[in-house]
């Protein structure tokens, strides 16, 4: 999350009485940007519910959009101290599971993720340098490991479903453990699949879970944010949600998802709604990001602008745990594609036929793109890709990219071996009892019944 240091020249606050506890709304303006934060009033003290911040060009329109849509982004109630049941978790009604990852496997599953690599900052300037050895799958669940080194650098890991798996709308979800201390600043979320084209914050930003550890009042809380362009960089960030002392979300399991319609973005924990902003495009236009294909990110950073530097209070290792990270259709906008049967590896001979399938559903009817090495091939859009006569050449490893408007899947790689062909040997000439020499005879015989009608008609 990237944040302007400037804010300073002007504050003003409203408040007034909404069910039951105060809310508060304080709009700062600087040179580049403004924030309108919206808080309870709880007691002598307020505690922030949302954070709204707009580059200072689109302020006023943005503004009056708010206000005509009934300050949907600005106002709401969240419960700060909510009971969890986070072993109950279950969807709810008009959700159907598209995907899932139940790290059951042993290792990291290399068609679900990949890994973002070194160091840099990161745009935040943390301090860890990722690799992917950091990222382990045992017991059941994914643990991603922050660890101090010998000479006093960090390491960790970050994983993607990027160029495997994107989705648009949808209920994503993971059960987590997360780590704590100060410096420690794990994260779930999720980035639009056009950041290579077009950059950030213009491909979008969705951060589903994000907490920034140390002491009281960080390791118990949990953030949700949206980013996106606007004309620059606006964000809405989601209410601190605090769990009850001296509870930290350290000590259990806890399932944290976003429900992302056409409409809305709502951030839940546990089942609890503690959010909810509007993206409807009628309302907000320029909130464009958030109606094309996003990928999922897991990943546990140490230091950086936002949670500061770990200090001698921090204990190394750390470990984000990842039970499951799930993936919900609703049913009143489609479904998402999904791979209801893979293609298989084969191993075939120079010359003869190949076919690769796939089955596939989605609503809308999803489309397919058939690849060989990662490159796409011509043509081949079809459940069945086949190559009537196999040459070596066309070895490698074939898959199917399925997509409609709520997403994109990609099958499983699947390799094809190609054979040469067997030689077929010359028959055998010459003699040799058996009559081997049978055709040569013949020629020879022949020329003498040439030579013979020559001196015939010579005479």
């Amino acid at each position: 999350m990237k944040t302007c240091n400037r804010h300073a020249t002007i504050r003003r606050g409203s408040q007034w009485r909404r069910r039951g506890f105060y809310v508060v709304i304080c709009i700062t303006i600087s040179v580049c940007c403004a924030e309108a934060r919206c808080c309870d009033r709880r007691g002598d003290g307020y505690s922030e519910v949302r954070t709204v911040r707009f580059p200072m060009k689109s302020l006023l329109p943005t503004v009056r959009r708010a206000l005509l849509a009934g300050a949907s982004i600005l106002l709401g109630h969240v419960p700060l101290a909510a009971q969890v049941t986070p072993d109950n978790w279950a969807p709810g009604t008009g959700w159907s599971l598209v995907w899932a990852d139940e790290f059951n496997g042993g290792v990291v599953n290399p068609d679900h993720w990949t890994y973002d690599l070194g160091a840099g900052g990161w745009g935040n300037n943390e301090l860890q340098s990722y690799a992917a050895a950091n990222a382990t799958v045992q017991d059941g669940e994914l643990r991603i490991t922050a660890r101090q080194n010998a000479d006093g650098s960090y390491s960790s890991a970050r994983l993607k479903t990027q160029g495997r798996l994107a989705w648009t709308y949808g209920k994503f979800a993971a059960r987590l453990r997360l780590p704590q201390g100060q410096g420690i600043w794990p994260a779930f979320w999720m980035l639009g699949t056009n950041i290579t084209t077009v950059g950030w914050p213009k491909c979008g930003e969705i951060d589903i879970m994000e907490m920034i550890g140390g002491g009281e009042n960080r390791d118990d809380s949990a953030y949700g944010t949206i980013h996106w362009d606007a004309g620059g960089h606006a964000s809405v960030g989601s209410s601190r949600i605090e769990l009850v002392d001296p509870e930290i979300f350290h000590d259990n399991y806890h399932v944290f998802e976003v429900e992302w319609t056409p409409t809305s973005i709502a951030w839940k924990i546990d089942g609890v709604e503690t959010a909810r902003v509007s993206i409807d495009r009628t309302v907000w236009p320029e909130m464009e990001e958030f109606h094309q294909p996003f990928f999922v990110i897991l990943n546990l950073a140490v230091g950086g602008n936002w949670p500061g530097s770990p200090d001698a209070s921090t204990v190394f290792p750390q470990t984000l745990a990842v039970d499951w990270v799930r993936v919900y259709a609703s049913a009143t906008t489609g479904n998402a594609p999904a791979i209801t049967t893979q293609p298989a590896a084969q191993t075939v001979t120079a010359g003869q036929s190949v076919t690769f399938s796939v089955a596939v559903s989605g609503n809308p009817t999803p489309t397919i793109q058939w690849q060989k090495d990662g490159a796409d091939l011509a043509g081949a859009t079809g459940t069945s890709f086949q190559i009537s006569r196999v040459a070596a050449g066309d070895a490698g490893t074939y898959r199917a990219v399925v997509t409609n408007a709520l997403g994109s899947v990609t099958s499983n790689g699947a390799s094809l071996s190609v054979a040469a062909a067997p030689v077929t040997p010359p028959p055998a000439s010459g003699g040799g009892s058996g009559g081997g020499g049978g055709a040569p005879s013949l020629y020879f015989a022949v020329a003498l019944l040439v030579l013979a009608w020559g001196r015939f008609r010579r005479h």
